[in-house]
């Protein structure tokens, strides 16, 4: 990932900077294609095979860069309460401070209202397939909020409110297929999908695998709602039971 999950996980997550992958990951390096050798007037042989590296995708629908926070971040956001984020079990929730490089000032509760056009663009950017802003529509709404287990390791979970239901379908199905990019790869990013019997299309859990750390996500879409959490797991020692417990959990 010129990884990304949100601005502010990519201190936790480190790996991950629920902020940190980019229009194109770079666990997915960009094909080269060999153009046809052509002879010259002067050529006894072809030409030998360039290597060109196709362009990034390209749009004019692009975001600034955030503005530093000023102030703490709201509890809520839009109909979003802390209520939407289930605290898996053996975690527990906590508050964080914030500041610049995390993107946001902490407001003295383990939850935060997110601007939803760069929480969308973070969250969709970890995968390992090309990406643009015009290729999903924006949440109207986005709260993140912080777990830690018995450990003190990090978790994120987010939820993104959508204008209807059909919004939020085409975000999940766009995103799910960016998780799915991630399949075929080794290094330095790999995503493995945990099959859960009776688990529908608006339902995901992935194994992530990088260089120093390992995360167990579980995702959910349920009417305008798309629900995230990404939780560290040294060794992926989460269950596909104590997976399909939070999922039921996200609603």
């Amino acid at each position: 990932m010129r990884a990304r999950l949100t601005r502010a996980t990519a201190v936790a997550l480190a790996a991950l900077t629920f902020s940190a992958c980019s229009a194109r990951s770079p666990s997915a390096p960009a094909p080269t294609l060999a153009p046809t050798p052509t002879a010259t007037a002067s050529s006894t042989g072809p030409t030998p095979a360039s290597s060109v590296e196709p362009a990034e995708p390209t749009t004019t629908n692009t975001l600034p860069p955030p503005p530093a926070p000023t102030a703490p971040a709201p509890s809520t956001a839009g109909d979003l309460r802390a209520a939407a984020l289930p605290v898996p079990a053996g975690w527990r929730t906590v508050a964080k401070e914030g500041g610049d490089e995390e993107g946001f000032r902490g407001n003295g509760t383990w939850v935060h209202a997110r601007d939803a056009r760069y929480a969308a663009q973070d969250v969709i950017t970890i995968g390992c397939a090309d990406v643009t802003r015009d290729d999903y529509p924006d949440p109207v709404a986005a709260l993140e909020g912080s777990y830690v287990d018995r450990d003190g390791n990090p978790g994120v979970g987010l939820a993104l409110e959508f204008t209807d239901a059909e919004a939020a379908s085409r975000y999940w199905s766009r995103y799910t297929d960016q998780v799915r990019a991630c399949t075929p790869l080794a290094d330095p990013v790999h995503i493995e999908l945990v099959p859960l019997s009776g688990a529908g299309a608006d339902e995901l859990v992935d194994r992530r695998t990088y260089p120093d750390s390992e995360w167990t996500e579980v995702a959910k879409q349920s009417g305008t709602r798309v629900t995230l959490v990404i939780l560290t797991d040294a060794g992926h020692r989460i269950t596909a039971a104590k997976a399909r417990t939070l999922l039921t959990a996200l609603g």
